[in-house]
């Protein structure tokens, strides 16, 4: 289900960018440490709220040998194309930040 609507906001100086929240997720794995783990990109707050609510309830009572843990959702300026990928999808995950 496609939770949220992509903002109205207009990018500061004029930019074509479109505003969407990004969350920086970490994995840490026992005897390894931590490391990036890529972004998710959602519509809005409440969407990235959900989804990360959805995900913290399917972690076991103690921590696995290897998991993700989400960062801060923050609004972010992207591509205009990258923000109908965002749109048309529940979620969408990149490997790199696709903030301007």
């Amino acid at each position: 289900m496609i939770v949220g609507k992509l903002s109205d906001y207009k990018e500061p100086g004029g930019g074509d960018g479109v505003a969407v929240i990004q969350v920086e997720w970490t994995e840490y794995e026992r005897g390894w440490g931590q490391r990036p783990n890529g972004y998710s990109y959602h519509l809005d707050k409440g969407a990235a709220k959900l989804y990360i609510d959805e995900f913290l309830a399917g972690m076991p009572p103690q921590a696995p040998e290897c998991y993700s843990a989400p960062g801060t959702p923050t609004m972010v300026w992207v591509d205009p194309v990258f923000a109908l990928m965002v749109q048309g999808k529940e979620i969408v995950w990149s490997e790199k930040s696709q903030s301007r």
